[in-house]
C-alpha cells in the first residue's frame, strides 16, 4: 500500500525564520559572486525578477475536494483493562479496518518539515508521504483504525462517524499548514525589495565610478576652432549579454564625464550670455528659435564623423545621442509662472536614466521688466527641492537632486537670461 511512499512526523524540524534565512544567505552569496562590470550594467529589474523567482517557495496547496478514502482489512489493537494480572497481555487483537484518507497536495515538500511561527502542540505523522514530481501533486495519508464492533455500532451513522472523525483530526493539520504558508506568504512578499537591496548594496562595492567611464564613453570630437572648450573624449564598448538571466541584454545606457557636463553648460552660459547683451536681436525669437541658437553654438564646439552631435528632438530639447538614447538633456522655456517652471524641472528629470544622470533647463525671461524676482523664484525652488545645490553665478544653479522613484542622485543645472526688451524704446522694421 505505501510502496511508493514513506512514513514522517511533520512540522518537528527547524523554524521557518532559519529557513529562510539560509535561502537568503544562498542569495546573498549569488550577488556578491557577481563581478564589477555585471553589477553595473545590468538591468537590476531583471536580475530582480530572476532571483525572486529562482528562491520563490510554493506555499502548500491541499485539494480537500479531491481527498479519497481507502479501507482494508487489518487487525486492531485494544487495551487489555485486565492486563495487570498475570500473564494477561497489555494489548489484544480484534477483527478490524483501517480507513485511509489520501489528501494531495502541492507545493514545496519542504515545508511539512519547518515549524511555524505558531504551532499547535500535537503530535502530526503520516505514514505514506509522496513528494510531488514532474506534473503530479505529492500526497499524504492520515490513517484511522477501527474494530468492526465500534462501526457496528454506529447503524446508519457508520459513514458521517468516520467521516468527522477525519475532518476533526485534518482541521488540526490545516491550521498547522495555514501557519507555515502565513510566514512563507510574509518572506514571499518581501523577496522582491531584499534582492534589490543585495543588489544595491553589491552596487555600492564595485568601483561604479571606474566601471562605467571606462565602458561608456560618447564619443564626440572638439573642433579645431573652438574656444574656451574642454574635449569630450569618447570610447564605445561591446557589453557581453548577461548569461543569468538567460534574457536579452540590455543596451549600454550612455554616459558623460563630470566635465564635459561642465563644459557644455559653460557654452551654453556664453551663449546665453551674448544673447543678454544683444537682447533687441533675440526677443521675438520663440523658444524653439532659441534653442536652435544654442544648437548652433553647441554646434561650432563639437563635431562629429557620424553627423550632427547635438540634435533637436521634440519642440525645445537639445540632447547628444548615443545608440539612439540620450546621454544630454537640456530643456529651453520661456518664463511662465513658477507652475510652468516647474514642469519644465519635471519634465527633463523624467528624461533621467540610471546611469550618473546629467541634465539642464535653460530659462529665458522675455515677458518680465524685473528679472531679480525669477532669479529668487528659481532660489527658492531649489532651496525647497534640490538635495542640495550651489550658485556660481546669479543666474546658474548647479543642484543634486533626487529621484525618489529610482533611488538616486542626477545632477540639474539651471540657466536663467533676461532677454526682456521695452518695445516703446525703439521700432522693429519687420513688425
Amino acid at each position: 500500500m505505501y510502496a511508493n511512499g514513506y512514513s514522517k512526523v511533520f512540522f518537528d524540524g527547524t523554524s521557518t525564520q532559519s529557513y529562510f534565512s539560509t535561502i537568503h544567505q544562498k542569495m546573498k552569496d549569488e550577488v556578491e559572486e557577481m563581478n564589477n562590470t555585471t553589477i553595473v550594467s545590468c538591468d537590476f529589474q531583471e536580475w530582480a525578477d530572476y532571483l525572486s523567482n529562482k528562491y520563490y517557495i510554493p506555499p502548500i496547496l491541499i485539494f480537500e475536494t479531491n481527498v479519497e478514502p481507502n479501507l482494508i482489512e487489518t487487525p486492531v489493537k485494544k487495551a487489555n483493562p485486565f492486563h495487570h494480572f498475570p500473564y494477561e497481555p497489555e494489548y489484544y487483537e480484534v477483527d478490524g479496518v483501517c480507513v485511509t484518507f489520501t489528501i494531495p497536495f502541492d507545493g514545496e515538500p519542504d515545508l511539512f518539515d519547518l515549524r511555524p511561527s505558531t504551532i499547535i502542540f500535537k503530535r502530526f505523522a503520516t505514514q505514506c508521504f509522496i513528494k510531488p514530481l514532474g506534473e503530479k501533486c505529492g500526497s499524504f495519508t492520515l490513517d484511522f483504525q477501527y474494530s468492526k464492533q465500534e462501526l457496528q455500532e454506529q447503524g446508519d451513522s457508520m459513514k458521517d462517524y468516520v467521516q468527522k472523525k477525519f475532518e476533526h483530526e485534518f482541521e488540526s493539520y490545516k491550521s498547522m499548514i495555514d501557519s507555515v504558508n502565513n510566514d512563507v506568504a510574509a518572506y514571499n512578499n518581501q523577496l522582491t525589495d531584499y534582492v534589490m537591496q543585495l543588489l544595491n548594496e553589491r552596487k555600492k562595492k564595485a568601483d561604479s565610478f571606474s566601471a562605467i567611464s571606462n565602458a561608456l564613453q560618447i564619443p564626440l570630437r572638439v573642433s579645431d576652432n573652438a574656444p574656451n572648450t574642454t574635449p569630450i573624449q569618447l570610447k564605445r564598448i561591446t557589453r557581453k549579454p548577461l548569461t543569468k538571466p538567460e534574457t536579452k541584454a540590455q543596451p549600454s545606457e550612455p554616459y558623460i564625464k563630470d566635465s564635459d557636463y561642465e563644459n557644455i553648460n559653460n557654452i551654453i552660459f556664453m551663449c546665453g550670455t551674448s544673447m543678454e547683451k544683444t537682447a533687441r536681436t533675440y526677443y521675438n525669437n520663440q523658444e524653439e528659435e532659441l534653442r536652435d541658437i544654442l544648437l548652433a553654438a553647441l554646434n561650432t564646439h563639437y563635431e562629429s564623423a557620424t553627423g550632427e552631435t547635438f540634435r533637436k528632438i521634440g519642440k525645445t530639447d537639445i540632447q547628444i545621442e548615443f545608440e539612439n538614447k540620450a546621454a544630454f538633456i537640456g530643456e529651453c522655456k520661456i518664463w511662465g509662472g513658477e507652475r510652468l517652471f516647474e514642469s519644465a524641472i519635471q519634465q527633463v528629470i523624467n528624461y533621467s536614466t540610471w546611469h550618473d544622470a546629467k541634465v539642464s533647463v535653460i530659462i529665458f525671461n522675455k515677458k518680465n521688466q524685473s528679472f531679480p524676482p525669477i532669479l529668487k523664484k528659481i532660489t527658492e525652488w531649489a532651496d525647497a527641492n534640490a538635495k542640495s545645490h550651489i550658485q556660481p553665478k546669479p543666474n546658474v544653479w548647479k543642484c543634486k537632486y533626487y529621484r525618489q522613484d529610482m533611488n538616486m542622485d542626477i545632477q540639474l543645472t539651471i540657466l536663467a537670461f533676461d532677454l526682456y526688451v521695452d518695445r516703446t524704446q525703439f521700432k522693429d522694421s519687420r513688425y
